[in-house]
């Protein structure tokens, strides 16, 4: 107990009046001192306060000595906004945001497959390795446009024109690999090459291989008739010529018309024949008031024979009727297919045929002995009305009138074209075989068979050189060289003399063509299928046995292969053609 101290109040009274005690005003007054030594060396040194100053002088606002202390300080430096976003993090965040999108783009690329390139920004330095979805998209627009633009339309292959050509000229900015001046072993090996079907530009054989003959081999056809004053091809029965006279003599002679016109039957039977043995794709029989197309099975893609015959009349038609010879209009639009008769009754076939007839030609034609109880029936029913009899008549008369009239509209017209397929291709034969009609009886031709023209040899052929004429066209001192085709141009001679063109490394020319204008119709009916249906390449399978039983027919593989494809959209009408950078392009 002795280090206990008692402090009594008189001790307490002594330790007051002994210890000093700070004021407030003291304490601030030495803060006060501690800022202005602060601000003094901050103004020395020319360097910023410290943040936490700053806050410690803004929570001591309310005193005024200390307020315009502090600014006079802030004013001396430049003041900034305090709701200003840093540079520092904004480039941190827009570089953080491209990072994602390029994982995203990444991903999105490999789901579909797209190879692309690095795209260049031009806004920030920054981002030069970056690869936005954006920036890709718009880079493969302008790539697309910039190739669309380079990338020259065309096909690599040349469709089919049915058509009869009588001239073709050829232009092309360099000189031909062949010319019209043959040598003895160029002529001769390109005629031998066309009559035995020879291959001489790409099999080995001791043929002469060079362009002329190969060219020469291209300008060959076989003809029937052949009669040198009389020109058979193009045939027309309103031409007049000064060659009348010449052609009295089969005129006035009975023997000498009987004489060609078995010489004749003699050629198109052979020739309808080889075309049913497929050893020969198509011929044309030329007759003056209409042609004739005939095309083996395989040819088009179509498995059956069949022929196109154009311009044609309601007499013409009649006839094919009363031969009962089943066919279709493809280029009428209200023509449909005449289904095929299998019931034995004659007169039920007789029925069916002129029912599929009223869908052709009229929708009011039927057969004499329906027709003969309408009228009967009709007559009684206005002659119950109280019709005279002179009225009815003229009433029946009006009525075949306008019958034939709508029969006739398409006449001489390319609707008016006829497709026959089949067995009633056989029958379409014979009746050519037997038709007068095909025969003029008055003006040049008069007595002259059809022209029979055909890319394979028959009985009776004449071999058929084509008429070649070279000549230089100047044109706005550019100079190109021509070279015309005269004579029956057949579809195969296009085909041939481009593919002798290409294989003689022949880099740009062009084609204009003379056509027969009769004969366009053979292209616009395509596969014997009517113009509004819709065709294309992907649904067509490819026709490989009927190529295969055409080997013998005469084309090599390349032409065969061209003139059996399936596709529809394969055969255009061609008044011109161009080819450039490998392709083609035609109007």
């Amino acid at each position: 107990m002795s280090n206990l101290t008692i402090h009594t109040p008189m001790a307490e009274s002594e330790n007051a009046n002994t210890l000093e005690w700070t004021r407030p005003d003291q304490v601030m007054q030495l803060h006060r001192m501690k800022l202005k030594k602060r601000a003094l060396q901050a103004r020395i040194n020319k360097t910023t306060i410290n943040t936490s100053t700053q806050q410690t002088t803004t929570n001591l606002d309310g005193l005024n000595s200390s307020n315009n202390l502090l600014h006079r300080i802030s004013y001396c430096q430049k003041r900034k906004n305090p709701f200003a976003i840093n540079e520092t993090y904004k480039k941190q965040k827009n570089i953080t945001k491209a990072g994602i999108e390029i994982s995203n783009d990444t991903t999105l690329f490999e789901l579909l497959n797209i190879d692309v390139q690095r795209e260049k920004p031009t806004v920030d330095s920054s981002m030069k390795d970056s690869l936005t979805f954006i920036n890709v998209l718009s880079k493969l627009e302008s790539s697309n446009q910039i190739s669309d633009a380079n990338v020259p339309k065309g096909a690599k292959y040349i469709p089919i024109d049915w058509t009869l050509k009588t001239k073709m000229r050829f232009m092309s900015p360099k000189p031909f690999p062949w010319n019209c001046k043959l040598k003895t072993s160029e002529e001769a090996s390109g005629t031998t090459g066309f009559v035995r079907c020879l291959n001489i530009g790409e099999k080995e054989t001791t043929l002469d291989t060079s362009p002329n003959a190969r060219f020469h081999q291209c300008c060959l056809i076989w003809q029937h008739p052949s009669l040198p004053w009389l020109e058979l091809f193009p045939r027309s029965a309103g031409k007049v010529s000064a060659s009348l006279a010449n052609n009295a003599l089969i005129v006035n002679n009975q023997n000498m018309k009987d004489a060609l016109y078995r010489e004749w039957g003699d050629s198109f039977r052979s020739l309808f024949h080889l075309l049913r043995a497929r050893q020969c794709p198509y011929f044309y029989v030329c007759a003056n008031t209409f042609t004739v197309l005939f095309r083996a099975a395989g040819i088009c893609g179509l498995s059956e024979i069949h022929a196109l015959v154009t311009p044609t009349t309601r007499g013409f038609r009649q006839s094919l009727k009363q031969e009962e010879i089943e066919y279709s209009m493809p280029l009428r639009k209200d023509s449909k297919r005449r289904s095929d008769i299998t019931d034995s009754d004659s007169k039920t076939v007789d029925t069916v045929s002129n029912t599929a007839d009223c869908q052709q030609e009229s929708d009011n034609y039927e057969k004499e002995e329906d027709d003969d109880d309408d009228d009967e029936t009709q007559d009684a029913w206005l002659e119950s009305l109280g019709v005279e009899n002179s009225e009815i008549k003229k009433i029946n008369h009006s009525q075949a009138r306008m019958t034939l009239e709508k029969e006739s509209e398409v006449d001489n017209l390319k609707q008016s074209l006829v497709f026959v397929r089949g067995v009633e291709t056989q029958a379409l034969f014979n009746f050519l075989l037997n038709c007068k009609s095909a025969i003029a009886a008055t003006g040049t031709l008069a007595g002259v068979s059809p022209t029979l023209l055909a890319p394979t040899a028959f009985h009776g052929a004449t071999l058929k050189p084509l008429k070649v004429r070279e000549s230089v066209v100047r044109d706005n001192n550019d100079r190109y060289y021509s070279l015309e085709l005269k004579g029956p141009l057949l579809p195969h001679v296009l085909p041939s003399l481009c593919h002798l063109m290409k294989s003689s490394q022949l880099e740009q020319y062009s084609v204009s063509c003379a056509q027969l204008a009769p004969t366009t119709s053979f292209s616009a009916a395509r596969h014997g299928h009517a113009i509004g249906e819709d065709h294309t390449r992907g649904e067509v399978p490819p026709n490989i046995f009927g190529q295969e039983n055409l080997s013998d027919c005469g084309f090599n593989e390349e032409l065969l292969s061209h003139f059996c494809s399936p596709d529809p959209a394969r055969i255009e009408i061609l008044d011109s053609l161009k080819f450039f950078n490998g392709l083609y392009t035609w109007s």
